[in-house]
C-alpha cells in the first residue's frame, strides 16, 4: 500500500474496550503507517506491547475499567453490580487521558470507537474531521433490519424505530461527558450526544459486505469497507502442548467465548465437555476471561487460555463461540463453519446473520444442553463448503486499504 505524493497525515485513532475493540484499530494504524502516514493509536494501556510489536506509536489510556472486569469475571451478577458503582470516576480518568491528546494539537483527523466516549469531542476541540470507526451497525437507522443490539427481534415495520435504542447506550454517561467536555476541553457550544454526531458525520463501517452488505437506505459513504485485519503474524510460536495436540490427530473443534462471561463457568464448561464427548471430536477449549472453567482433565481436549485466532482457527474443523464480531471475522477468514451461543449485545445479531448465510446452524439458547450443542457441531460440519466459498471471497478484500483511501480523500491527501 503506497501513498501518492503529498504530506503525510497525522491521524489520531482512539479506541477503548477489550482486545476485540483494539485490534481492528491497530490494523488500521498499521495500514496508515504502511501508506506513509503517521498515526497515533490511543488505547487502554495494557495493549501497549501489542502496538510496540507492530511499530505503531501508542498513547496509553486509563484501563481501570478493564481491570475491574478482570476482577469480577466469573463472580456473578452481585459482584458486577457492586463494581458498576465505581465506573463513573474511572470513566472520567479515561476521558481526561484523551483530553491530554487534544492539548497536543498536532492531529488532522480523528477516527474513534464510540466506547471511547470522548472521540468526537476531541476532534471538535482540534477543529478537524471526525469519523466513527464502527465494528457493527450501531447508529445509522435502516428499515432493512432492526438494531443490532436489540435484545429481541421486532416486526419489520418497527425496524427503523428500533434504532433509537442505540442513542440510549450512552445515556448513563452523558452527564459525565458533558461536564468533562466543558471543564477539560473548554467547549462551551451546544452539547450533542454521540448518536447524533455519528448520524450527522462521517462513518467507517469495518466489516465485510460479504457478511452484511449496506442496506439500500444507507448513504454510499456508509458502505462497509471490509474487515480491518492485521497483517499475518509470522512471529507467534504456539506453546509446545498446543502444537503437539494439533499434530496428533484430526483438526479439533475450537470452543471459546472470549470476554463473555455467563453465570456459571463451571457448568458451561461441563456442558461443553459432554457435548464434545458425544460428538466424538477432539477439542481445544480457550478459557479466555473466565467464561469456561473446566474442573477436570479430559482425554482428547486441550485447555488453553488463549491463542491468536488468525493462527489457530485455520487449524481447526469448526469454531464454537459467543458471536463477537472479531471471532466471527477470524472464523470467516479461516473458512471454518461456526456454532454460536450468544451472550449479549450484538452477538445474537451476528449469530442470526451467520445462520442466514448458511455458515452456522441456528443460534444456541442461553440454557445450553449437551445434546443440543453436539447436534449443532454435527450440523455445522455440513456447512464447511459454504464457509470455504466465503473465505475465498474475503481473500480479495482489503478493508484497511479501503479505509485508508477514505481518510486520504477526506483530508485531500
Amino acid at each position: 500500500m503506497g501513498r501518492a505524493e503529498g504530506p503525510a497525515m497525522r491521524p489520531l485513532l482512539i479506541t477503548a474496550g477489550s482486545r476485540g475493540d483494539v485490534q481492528p484499530y491497530l490494523a488500521l494504524a498499521c495500514g496508515l503507517l504502511a501508506a506513509g502516514h503517521r498515526p497515533l493509536l490511543a488505547a487502554p494501556r495494557r495493549f501497549a506491547p501489542l502496538a510496540a510489536a507492530r511499530g505503531v506509536e501508542f498513547a496509553p489510556l486509563n484501563d481501570e475499567m478493564l481491570s475491574l472486569q478482570d476482577s469480577v469475571k466469573g463472580q456473578g451478577v452481585r459482584a458486577a453490580i457492586t463494581a458498576a458503582r465505581s465506573v463513573t470516576p474511572m470513566l472520567r480518568r479515561l476521558l481526561d487521558d484523551q483530553a491530554e491528546l487534544a492539548a497536543r494539537r498536532e492531529f488532522d483527523v480523528v477516527v474513534y470507537h464510540p466506547k471511547s466516549l470522548g472521540g468526537p469531542y476531541i476532534a471538535e476541540r482540534l477543529g478537524v474531521p471526525a469519523l466513527a470507526g464502527l465494528l457493527l451497525p450501531l447508529y445509522l437507522p435502516t428499515s432493512a433490519f432492526s438494531s443490532s443490539i436489540l435484545p429481541v427481534r421486532v416486526p419489520s415495520v418497527l425496524n427503523r424505530a428500533s434504532w433509537r435504542i442505540s442513542s440510549a447506550i450512552e445515556a448513563p454517561y452523558r452527564g459525565t461527558v458533558r461536564t468533562w467536555r466543558r471543564e477539560k476541553l473548554g467547549l462551551t457550544g451546544t452539547y450533542r450526544p454521540m448518536a447524533g454526531l455519528v448520524r450527522a458525520g462521517e462513518v467507517l463501517h469495518a466489516w465485510s459486505p460479504h457478511l452484511l452488505p449496506a442496506p439500500g437506505d444507507w448513504p454510499a459513504a456508509a458502505h462497509p469497507t471490509g474487515f480491518w485485519t492485521l497483517p499475518a503474524d509470522d512471529v507467534w510460536t504456539p506453546p509446545e502442548p498446543l502444537a503437539r495436540f494439533l499434530a496428533d490427530g484430526d483438526p479439533p473443534v475450537y470452543v471459546g467465548f472470549g470476554s463473555s462471561v455467563g453465570g456459571d463457568p463451571e457448568e458451561l464448561a461441563a456442558t461443553v465437555l459432554e457435548a464434545v464427548r458425544m460428538s466424538g471430536r477432539r477439542a481445544v477449549l480457550a478459557t479466555g476471561w473466565g467464561a469456561l472453567r473446566p474442573g477436570r482433565q479430559t482425554d482428547g481436549v486441550l485447555v488453553i487460555e488463549e491463542a491468536p485466532h488468525d493462527w489457530l482457527l485455520p487449524r481447526v474443523a469448526l469454531a464454537v463461540h459467543h458471536g463477537g464480531i472479531g471471532t466471527v471475522a477470524a472464523a470467516l477468514r479461516a473458512g471454518v463453519p461456526q456454532v454460536v451461543r450468544p451472550f449479549l449485545g450484538d452477538q445474537p445479531f451476528w449469530a442470526a446473520r451467520l445462520h442466514h448465510l448458511g455458515l452456522a446452524p441456528p443460534p444456541l439458547p442461553r440454557r445450553l444442553r449437551p445434546e443440543r450443542l453436539a447436534a449443532a457441531i454435527a450440523a455445522a460440519s455440513e456447512r464447511a463448503p459454504a464457509a470455504h466459498t466465503l473465505a475465498a471471497r474475503l481473500v480479495t478484500e482489503d478493508g484497511v486499504a479501503a479505509a485508508v483511501t477514505r481518510l486520504e480523500k477526506l483530508s485531500d491527501y
